[in-house]
């Protein structure tokens, strides 16, 4: 078959941060400039992997919340208690996944939700099997596949507090030479305070546009699967 295929253009956008230091500091202290540059690239490391869940795609990477290829499980009917994850939310997010040979799809929660996925079980197995031991670590595994503990999922019951994702299908384009670092004595000269910059270029968003609807089926899949709010 010929394939079909769109044009499309990832703009790189700015991340940056700025940490004012002291002479007295810079002075004082000889591995000052070594911790500024490690805890200054934790912190652009955290707002890029926020940004790759919930980001605009407007001056940021567009995130898999706001992704035209995310699919969204409703909440169980009955209705489902709120502030809840049930069994039958993680086999449903599990059968819309985009499933291919080698596939690389893993779990990502808030540990909000970790108490809701000790106490789930399927014909009297357990679906989440916790890291017991050195050679699982650090993860431990949701229905066969690994399963991550990230802040920037949402908390218990809110959209996105649970994704399945195969980030394998997330494109990043970042700027040749990674973070930049720079330092200035001009911005708060008059305070004896130096000014150092460190910044990246970064664009990123979900290879597929849209969920594909399987020929011998009715629901959409994806590579990136989430669950409904339970409020």
């Amino acid at each position: 078959s010929k394939p079909a295929l769109k044009y499309d253009t990832l703009r790189l956008s700015k991340i940056a941060a700025l940490c004012p230091a002291t002479d007295e500091l810079l002075s004082d202290a000889n591995a000052a400039e070594s911790l500024l540059a490690d805890r200054a690239g934790e912190a652009i490391r955290y707002a890029v992997e926020d940004s790759i869940l919930h980001g605009t795609g407007a001056g940021q990477p567009l995130g898999i919340l706001n992704a035209g290829s995310l699919v969204t499980v409703a909440k169980e009917a009955g209705p489902q208690t709120a502030d809840t994850i049930v069994a039958e939310n993680i086999l449903k997010m599990y059968s819309r996944m985009m499933h291919r040979p080698n596939g690389n799809a893993v779990w990502i929660t808030n540990a909000d939700c970790l108490p809701q996925l000790f106490s789930m079980s399927l014909n009297n197995n357990p679906l989440y099997l916790p890291n017991m031991q050195m050679a699982d670590s650090p993860y431990g595994t949701l229905m066969g596949r690994p399963l991550i503990i990230s802040q920037h999922a949402n908390t218990l019951g809110d959209l996105g507090d649970i994704f399945f994702a195969d980030l394998s299908q997330y494109v990043t384009v970042v700027k040749a030479g990674g973070v930049e670092a720079a330092r200035s004595m001009h911005l708060w000269f008059d305070q004896a305070t130096e000014a150092f910059r460190f910044s990246m270029r970064i664009a990123g968003q979900p290879w597929m546009g849209s969920a594909v609807t399987s020929d011998n089926s009715a629901d959409t899949v994806s590579p990136f699967v989430t669950l409904a709010a339970r409020a």
